[in-house]
């Protein structure tokens, strides 16, 4: 069981704990078909080059991922798309709901200061949040957000957008959903390459990271971090393709093998090749953190559900390794029909069985009403589909119920962001947070609320009685009154709650 529910820092935030299971490599029979040499801009699936605003790189890492997916497959070319595709990365920045702008589970987020800085940091667990309840994702609005051209800095200023919160909910644009949401790694002896070279092949670039210092960067934009080196990640990025024969012709930055990533940036077109760099196979960050390494998200679809129940608004902020039994209790607030559900998997090749009952009485689960099973391959979030839509009336009691195989249970929990910040430089300049060693560092900046043991800002989650039970091989316990381990954080016991959701359809 995860003890401290402390946050790595990714600019401003990276998730704790080592969540991720040791990776298997995922079989595929393209593998030996792959070329030595990929890029995905001469198939038409990427979008075009943005600069960022502030430190909103893992939202552009994030984006960047969906709109190729949108496009790898074909999903925007079916839905008429013939425009430039733009979705918004401060739509996600603004409401992702770990910041002092908006915390759902925090009625007093103004006034407490909990939570992020907005425009200071997130990661792709925070954007895997907001894309699971719901709240995204959006276009980016070419009127309402007066987004411009530029030759030189490319598309994406978004000068409206970021500098004021668009409305959350706007019935003009069209949200999406993204189905899937995996964790990979490359492995210590490069064994699983060959299935994120397929992820980029098959479902569009991939989010990763990259720790910026211009000590690793060469003069012809090779990036490479040794593995013994002390920096960590500090930047988001996409993998765009790759090539096995890439080498450096600068002769003071040599790397230990041939073998590069192609990476989508998001500082414009003025940088790099028009916007684009190289990482070496064998960075110490790209594909190797277990948070950043490398982040598919696939199967994304218009959003067709009109609601998500759900009690974990933050999403996975740790796991109970050792539960393997747990549901969650909702009440309908309306006549729905349940059409989907969602859950995390904290390990490779998982084993689930899902099922909706119709309540939980005398501790016991009572009314089964439906039941899907099936084998997730890769660590992450999922939405799986039921064989036939459930309906429930207002007030009606159901029961989402997740075993899982191996791996444990995610939980969302009143959890620790660790901060380390330099000031605000000029637009598009990264270094604003960096997880361990700063660059010229004049002050540290924030955090400007309550702190965790690690001196952090706190995000705050709500849990209530009633709402989430795991089984503990003899008997149903609540969630609400589970204690962990960790002293430092007892006062935040009572926060914990299940990840798993029901979907609603029309």
């Amino acid at each position: 069981m995860t003890n401290l529910p402390c946050i790595r820092s990714l600019w401003l935030v990276l998730l704790f704990a080592p969540f991720l299971a040791a990776q298997a490599p995922v079989a595929t029979r393209e593998a030996a078909e792959l070329p030595k040499q990929y890029d995905l801009r001469k198939v038409g699936g990427v979008t075009p080059i943005k600069r960022q605003q502030g430190g909103t790189c893992w939202a552009h890492g994030t984006i960047a991922a969906i709109e190729s997916n949108l496009l790898v497959s074909g999903a925007w070319k079916k839905l008429g798309g013939s425009q430039t595709l733009a979705l918004s990365e401060y739509h996600l920045d603004w409401w992702n709901g770990f910041n002092q702008h908006q915390n759902t589970d925090n009625a007093n987020v103004g006034k407490d200061r909990t939570g992020l800085l907005v425009h200071l940091g997130g990661d792709y667990r925070v954007s895997a949040a907001y894309i699971a309840r719901g709240d995204g994702v959006v276009p980016a609005s070419w009127t309402e957000d007066r987004r411009v051209t530029m030759p030189v800095l490319g598309i994406g200023l978004d000068p409206s957008w970021y500098r004021y919160a668009p409305a959350k909910v706007d019935p003009r644009l069209k949200r999406y959903y993204v189905r899937d949401i995996e964790w990979f790694t490359i492995g210590a002896n490069l064994e699983n390459i060959d299935v994120i070279k397929t992820r980029v092949v098959r479902h569009g670039a991939v989010g990763t990271a990259m720790a910026v210092n211009k000590t690793l960067m060469s003069k012809d934009s090779v990036h490479y971090q040794p593995l013994d080196h002390k920096y960590k990640p500090n930047h988001a990025v996409a993998i765009a393709g790759w090539d096995d024969n890439k080498v450096s012709s600068d002769p003071t930055k040599k790397l230990p093998k041939p073998g590069c990533w192609l990476i989508k940036n998001s500082w414009g077109t003025d940088r790099g090749d028009k916007g684009y760099y190289w990482i070496s196979y064998y960075d110490k960050v790209c594909c190797r953190d277990q948070e950043m390494g490398a982040v598919s998200f696939r199967n994304v679809e218009p959003m067709k559900y009109t609601h998500v129940y759900y009690h974990d608004y933050h999403g996975w902020r740790g796991t109970m390794k050792e539960i393997n039994k747990a549901f969650n209790r909702f009440v309908a607030t309306a006549n729905h029909k349940l059409g989907s559900l969602s859950f995390y998997t904290a390990a490779d090749n998982v084993r689930y069985t899902a099922k909706i009952y119709s309540k939980f009485e005398n501790g016991e689960l009572k009314g089964l009403r439906a039941t899907k099973s099936g084998m997730i391959e890769v660590t992450g979030f999922h939405t799986v589909d039921l064989d036939a839509p459930i309906n429930v009336a207002k007030g009606e009691t159901f029961i989402v119920y997740v075993e899982f195989s191996t791996g444990g249970h995610a939980i969302d929990r009143t959890s620790e962001i660790e901060v380390l910040l330099s000031p605000l430089r000029p637009v598009g300049d990264e270094g604003l947070a960096v997880r361990g060693v700063q660059p010229k560092k004049k002050k540290k900046a924030g955090p400007k609320g309550p702190t965790g043991p690690n001196g952090g800002p706190i995000v705050i989650s709500r849990a209530n009685p009633g709402e989430s039970y795991y089984h503990d091989g003899t008997a149903w316990r609540d969630l609400y009154d589970h204690r962990f381990n960790n002293p430092a954080w007892a006062t935040f016991d009572r926060t914990a709650n299940f990840c798993m959701k029901a979907l609603v359809i029309r």
